[in-house]
């Protein structure tokens, strides 16, 4: 777990006694400075604790040795900083392994990690969330969703012990989660470069009682571990696009062994820096030197290489060919935040006799409601509703990305013209858009409608899961073609007590709305395989 950072393990202290200080230049500076400098001294690779900043930047030290030093994070504020600011910190001479700041953040903050969970299908390795103190199984645990080493974790016992502490309520401030028992918590430090675990060093601490939370632990029983393959693989599974030095703590549940993961610490961990024997921590460091500089640099290259700039150019699609011919073409836009990595993984699921799929990637923009952060996004959100209803959409990005998308419209009909089986754009006056639909999932559900309402051609159909219209986008317009919506009774995030006047008002507006829904038991974290099959649905009914 993540202990107190000025702590130190009992039986560390007569080996640091007799281990000879280092002096010359550091080969790897943790930041920031918090106490941990002499059992990062007893490993004997020349790794410190006590760079203050100058200014506003963390400055190598004069002398600093040919090929540079290695600047770490030791708390969850330096580890975005670095993140934020590697270009400018590499020019400076330092050696990084880091990745975007958007996905330190989403594995970083824990209230961002239930998210990011939910959305990749990965809930089922996290203790239950609740979203409101009415809906909390007591005692739970109540923590803050940016604090560090467990500063501000508690056992409540009531909801009226949950408001006295969380004035600010549950959500972007504080996280409230199921109290998983057991006496043995486990921390699992990963040395990881773009997703693939290199090395992992596990330590688990008996606390001699089934309820507790840390740090409010005494008598701790210390020792190494090795986590199991499912528990590593468990962990990769949270790891797309990352690089650098993490830590997993979590509990095994009883009787099936199951991960319930409690928290990602996106830097070096009070386990690695004291806990885990010296000779072996020294391994992690040693082998991130050997790493050549390419690699310490942000998580490897996404599927579609490029960037949005100024210049407006967009990264390439990911296309899926179809089984068999090619009859039909899908462009198919994903949800907010995301991103393409897990499509690329699955991409099988998706394959299709006749169905050619292409998935456009989002551009990295900066989020007016997330105070600034660069996620993948189809537009800028300027409020949060926090699922309680449509959130505020910036009109100048949704145009842009309409833009692009028409344009993606325009070559999969041009395409279908050319080569696709059995068309002719003889006598029917077609023009290839009849064998072209359009969807998305989540905010690319929104957008995908809006693309298609305003497109001038007509289209085969339309496919939203786990989404809703957009108020801005005109009623009216493109009656022609089936409008499939998929929604989930359970989503939190898209509710169906608002999300279906949207849909209704389609349909008094003339549009051929096909409402699947609302299914029992599909949130918003759907796998998937779940979208691949209302793709097919969706398909196969507009064949017809």
């Amino acid at each position: 777990p993540a202990r107190p950072a000025t702590s130190r393990p009992s039986r560390f202290q007569a080996h640091l006694a007799d281990s000879p200080r280092e002096v010359g230049s550091a080969r790897f500076h943790l930041v920031p400075k918090i106490g941990w400098d002499e059992p990062l001294q007893a490993m004997g690779c020349s790794a410190r604790n006590v760079l203050k900043k100058t200014g506003d930047e963390w400055l190598p030290e004069p002398g600093t040795p040919h090929g540079g030093c290695w600047l770490l994070p030791a708390s969850d504020d330096a580890s975005v900083q670095i993140a934020q600011r590697q270009g400018a910190l590499r020019r400076l001479g330092w050696r990084l392994l880091t990745s975007e700041a958007e996905v330190v953040l989403r594995l970083g903050n824990k209230a961002m990690l239930r998210d990011y969970a939910e959305q990749s299908s990965l809930l089922e390795f996290l203790p239950t969330h609740f979203d409101s103190v009415e809906s909390a199984t007591y005692p739970c645990i109540l923590k803050s969703a940016t604090g560090e080493f467990g500063k501000e974790n508690q056992i409540v016992n009531s909801k009226e012990e949950v408001v006295q502490v969380a004035a600010q309520g549950l959500g972007a401030h504080w996280v409230l989660q199921e109290l998983v028992p057991g006496h043995v918590e486990y921390s699992v430090s990963l040395l990881v470069k773009e997703g693939r675990i290199l090395l992992a060093l596990g330590t688990s601490y008996d606390c001699g009682r089934e309820i507790f939370v840390w740090p409010h632990v005494r008598n701790v029983k210390v020792c190494p571990y090795t986590a199991s393959d499912d528990e590593l693989a468990a962990m990769s599974s949270f790891l797309a696009e990352y690089s650098g030095i993490c830590n997993f703590n979590y509990k095994l549940r009883a009787g099936k062994r199951k991960m319930s993961i409690f928290e990602v610490n996106t830097r070096v961990g009070g386990d690695l820096a004291g806990d885990v024997p010296r000779d072996e921590a020294k391994r992690v460091f040693e082998l991130l030197d050997t790493l050549p500089e390419g690699a310490a640099s942000s998580a490897g290259p996404s599927p579609c290489a490029g960037r949005v700039g100024a210049g407006g150019e967009w990264d390439d699609p990911l296309v899926i060919e179809p089984l068999g011919v090619h009859k039909y073409t899908l462009v198919y836009l994903h949800p907010f935040r995301i991103g393409l990595r897990d499509y690329v993984r699955k991409m099988s699921l998706f394959r299709t006799e006749g169905l050619r799929v292409v998935m456009p990637h989002a551009p990295k923009r900066h989020i007016t409601c997330l105070r600034g952060q660069e996620q993948r996004s189809w537009y800028d959100y300027l409020s949060d509703e926090n699922g309680d209803g449509e959130d505020e959409v910036d009109e100048a990005t949704l145009a842009e990305a309409r833009n692009y998308l028409s344009g993606l419209l325009d070559a999969e009909r041009a395409r279908l013209r050319e080569g696709a089986e059995g068309y002719s754009d003889g006598g029917d006056g077609g023009d290839g858009g009849d064998r072209v639909l359009i969807g998305g999932c989540s905010q690319g559900c929104g957008v995908a409608l809006d693309v298609a309402l305003r497109y001038p051609s007509r289209l085969m159909g339309f496919v939203g899961i786990l989404g809703h219209p957009l108020s801005v986008t005109p009623r009216g317009q493109n009656l022609e073609f089936p409008l499939h919506f998929f929604n989930g009774a359970n989503d939190k995030v898209m509710r169906w007590q608002w999300v279906e006047p949207m849909v209704a008002d389609l349909t008094q507006s003339g549009h051929r709305t096909v409402v699947h829904g609302p299914l029992r038991g599909v949130h918003h974290g759907m796998q998937r395989d779940f979208e691949a099959t209302c793709v097919r649905t969706a398909l196969s009914a507009c064949e017809q």
